[in-house]
């Protein structure tokens, strides 16, 4: 009997114990699920960020891959513009010098193909150009009889003295465009300016749109100082591809 009661107790005690310690496991169980979600939702938030960063290293390849064509694009531009560049100024060179060549000769009837149509080709004694002054030639009008037209001009005022420059244009082209021989020059500039005197230089104001060449000499009397520098301004303008001549500026030492 006793060792009947004993086996009782026994089992009791199992079931006790089995109770005892069943939600201890559920909990654990809980637990270890509590862990597995949150080191999935981890796992998760590592491939999101993982993919973000592979889609950010794609859109830097493009990008990258955007800006070595766009740089290759503006090498290419800068190279044409430096061979479009010097092709235009060995043009605008080439003109300017067979311009001058046609002032030496007195050749009208070469200058009046060469002067703008539209515009005519002023002609300014000094290098502050007068818009309202100076005197303006056309072609097929007065440049092909420029050097024999005995018509008299006012042409400005002499530096200095405030007189007015009276003549006609062969007297002008004697004091005023070829006094010296710029077919021949000391130095000539393309786009800048060579000389450099008390009178305001006002060319690139007045032809804001427009591309010059200097002739340039920086004196002749090593007496002088430099003093007696003279230089001719050719200013033409591009039209389409064809050079017109549309100012003659004269430059010379001015009180």
């Amino acid at each position: 009997m006793l060792k009947k009661y004993s086996l009782l107790i026994l089992m009791l005690s199992i079931i006790l114990v089995l109770s005892a310690c069943t939600p201890n496991n559920d909990q654990a169980v809980l637990d270890l699920e509590e862990q597995l979600a949150a080191e999935q939702s981890k796992v998760e938030e590592l491939e999101n960020t993982i993919n973000e960063q592979e889609n950010t290293i794609a859109t830097l390849i493009s990008i990258n891959e955007e800006n070595t064509a766009t740089i290759t694009l503006l090498n290419t531009t800068i190279e044409d513009l430096q061979l479009l560049n010097s092709t235009q100024s060995n043009s605008l060179l080439q003109e300017a010098i067979e311009v001058v060549e046609l002032l030496k000769n007195q050749d009208a009837a070469g200058l009046d193909s060469r002067v703008s149509p539209t515009r005519g080709v002023r002609f300014s004694p000094y290098q502050f150009v007068n818009e309202n002054t100076d005197i303006v030639f056309y072609p097929s009008n007065t440049v092909p009889v420029m050097f024999t037209n005995t018509m008299v001009y006012a042409w400005g005022e002499y530096d200095g003295t405030g007189d007015t420059i009276s003549g006609d244009f062969s007297f002008y082209y004697d004091r005023f465009v070829y006094d010296v021989d710029f077919f021949n020059p000391e130095m000539i500039g393309i786009n800048t300016f060579l000389s450099s005197g008390s009178m305001i230089n006002n060319i690139e104001d007045i032809y804001p749109n427009d591309q010059y060449v200097e002739f340039y000499f920086s004196g002749f009397d090593p007496q002088l100082f430099g003093i007696d520098w003279r230089s001719l301004t050719l200013v033409f303008e591009d039209d389409n591809g064809t050079w017109y001549l549309v100012g003659v500026i004269h430059g010379e030492w001015t009180i």
